[in-house]
C-alpha cells in the first residue's frame, strides 16, 4: 500500500497530511523556532573566544608575477612557465 501511494500521491501533499506534523507547524510561531534554533548569548560569546584562541592568522602567501601578467603565480616557476607573455 506505501508503494503505490508514493507513486498516486505528490510528496508534498503526503507530508502536509501528516497529522502530527501539520499541528506541531501551525502551533509554532516562526519567531519561536528562531529563538529555540539560536545560540545562548553566554554560549555564543564562549564560542567566539574559543575560536579567536584556536585559530591562527593564515600568512600571506607570496605571489610571483612577470611581465604585465595580471595572474598571480604560486612559484617562480609556474611563472616561468606561463604562456601568457
Amino acid at each position: 500500500m506505501g508503494m503505490l501511494s508514493r507513486m498516486l500521491i505528490p510528496r508534498k501533499v503526503r507530508r502536509a497530511a501528516h497529522p502530527v506534523r501539520t499541528v506541531k507547524r501551525a502551533a509554532t510561531p516562526k519567531s519561536i523556532k528562531k529563538a529555540q534554533r539560536s545560540l545562548h548569548p553566554v554560549s555564543n560569546v564562549k564560542y567566539g573566544v574559543e575560536r579567536k584562541i584556536n585559530t591562527k592568522p593564515r600568512p600571506k602567501a607570496q605571489v610571483f608575477h612577470h611581465g604585465t601578467c595580471p595572474v598571480n603565480h604560486r612559484s617562480a616557476a609556474a611563472a616561468a612557465k606561463c604562456r601568457n607573455r
